[in-house]
C-alpha cells in the first residue's frame, strides 16, 4: 500500500566508500597538476594565461629599444596603460615642427624629451667694435730739431692741442703770428671768467671764424682793440703786445720797481711807454723768453710762432697749469 505523504528533500548522508572514491579522485588530480609544473614551472606565469582578444595586449619583444614601465610591486593588477609601443629600431625619431600641446604620460612611464634639431650653419658672431685706442708717444715735428732752443715749449702745447694747425708735421716755428692767431692760442690756453664786455669790432664779423676767439680775449682782459674801433685780426703781432696780453689777462700786479727791473735789457728804450708797466710786470713773473740773447728784448719786432710758444707756455706756468721748465732764455730779474 502506498503512502500518502510527500518523499521528504533531505538527502541521505554519503557512505564511507563514496568518500574514500572522492578523496582518491582529487589526489589524482593533484598529483597530475604538481607533476606537470614541476617539469615546467613558467606555465604558471600570468604571462603565459591566454585570455580573449578583449584583454589582451601586443607583445613586446625584449630587445626593442623602447622604453618599459615596471610594475608596481604593491599592486595586485597591472594596468594595461603602462607599457609603450617600442618604434622600429632602425628609423630615426623626428622632432615635430611648432609648438606642441603638453600630453600626460602613463603613470611611472619615463619620458624623454626631444633633442631640439640645431641650425645647419652657425649664425654669425657679433663682436663689439674696439674703440680707438689713443696714439702714444712723443710728438714727432721734422722742423723742430731735439736742441732747437724752444722745443720743449712747442712740444708741450701741442702736446696740449693748443698749438693745433700742424702741416705735414711741421710746426714752422719761424713764421710770424697774427693777433688773430694768439686770440685762438689764449682761447685754449685760458678758462677764466670774462671780466669785461665784447666790443663790436668794425673789422670782425660776427661770421667770422675767429670772431669767438676775439670776444673771449677782449672779455677775460687779455687782449684790447686799436682807436677807431678796430682788432686788426690779421696784423703781425710784436712781441711786446703779447708779453702786455699775457699780464694783462693774468692780471699781474703793477710792478713798484719797473724802471728798475728793465735795466736788465740792453734795448729798454725801445719799449713803448703804455706798454713799461705790462713788460715789467711779465718780466718779474717769469714770462718773458728772449732768443738768442736774453737781455735783448726786442719789443717791437714782429713775434714768431716759437717765441709765442715759449711766452704762453710760460704763462701757463704761472697759473700752475703747468710745470714750469728749465731755459736759458727764460728771463730772470
Amino acid at each position: 500500500m502506498s503512502s500518502s505523504q510527500p518523499p521528504s528533500g533531505e538527502r541521505n548522508p554519503l557512505g564511507l566508500d563514496e568518500l574514500i572514491a572522492i578523496l582518491v579522485a582529487f589526489g589524482t588530480i593533484g598529483a597530475i597538476f604538481f607533476w606537470v609544473t614541476g617539469k615546467n614551472p613558467d606555465r604558471l606565469n600570468a604571462r603565459n594565461w591566454q585570455f580573449p582578444a578583449v584583454f589582451s595586449q601586443p607583445a613586446v619583444t625584449p630587445a626593442s629599444p623602447g622604453i618599459l614601465t615596471p610594475a608596481s610591486p604593491s599592486s595586485p593588477l597591472r594596468s594595461p596603460a603602462t607599457n609603450l609601443v617600442p618604434s622600429e629600431p632602425d628609423v630615426a625619431p623626428v622632432a615635430l615642427l611648432g609648438p606642441i600641446s603638453p600630453q600626460n604620460p602613463p603613470v611611472g612611464a619615463i619620458v624623454v624629451p626631444p633633442k631640439p634639431i640645431a641650425p645647419s650653419t652657425p649664425g654669425a658672431a657679433t663682436t663689439k667694435p674696439k674703440a680707438d685706442k689713443p696714439k702714444v708717444g712723443p710728438v714727432r715735428l721734422s722742423d723742430v730739431p731735439d736742441k732747437y732752443w724752444a722745443r720743449p715749449f712747442i712740444v708741450a702745447l701741442v702736446d696740449r692741442k693748443i698749438f693745433s694747425d700742424l702741416t705735414d708735421s711741421k710746426f714752422r716755428p719761424d713764421e710770424p703770428m697774427t693777433r688773430a692767431e694768439v686770440a685762438r692760442l689764449i682761447q685754449r690756453m685760458s678758462d677764466q671768467e670774462p671780466i669785461r664786455k665784447p666790443i663790436d669790432f668794425k673789422d670782425v664779423s660776427d661770421n667770422s671764424p675767429v670772431a669767438p676767439a676775439i670776444d673771449h680775449t677782449v672779455k677775460t682782459g687779455y687782449l684790447k682793440g686799436y682807436p677807431n674801433n678796430e682788432f686788426r685780426p690779421d696784423k703781425n703781432i710784436p712781441r711786446v703786445e703779447v708779453m702786455a696780453a699775457l699780464a694783462s689777462g693774468l692780471n699781474l700786479k703793477r710792478s713798484a720797481k719797473a724802471s728798475k727791473t728793465l735795466q736788465i735789457y740792453t734795448d729798454r728804450r725801445k719799449v713803448p711807454k703804455w706798454a713799461v708797466d705790462k713788460v715789467a710786470a711779465a718780466t718779474e713773473a717769469g714770462i718773458v723768453v728772449n732768443h738768442p740773447k736774453r737781455t735783448l728784448l726786442q719789443p717791437n719786432r714782429t713775434a714768431t710762432r716759437a717765441e709765442v710758444a715759449a711766452m704762453v707756455y710760460q704763462a701757463m706756468a704761472k697759473k700752475g697749469q703747468v710745470p714750469a721748465k728749465a731755459s736759458e732764455y727764460v728771463v730772470k730779474p
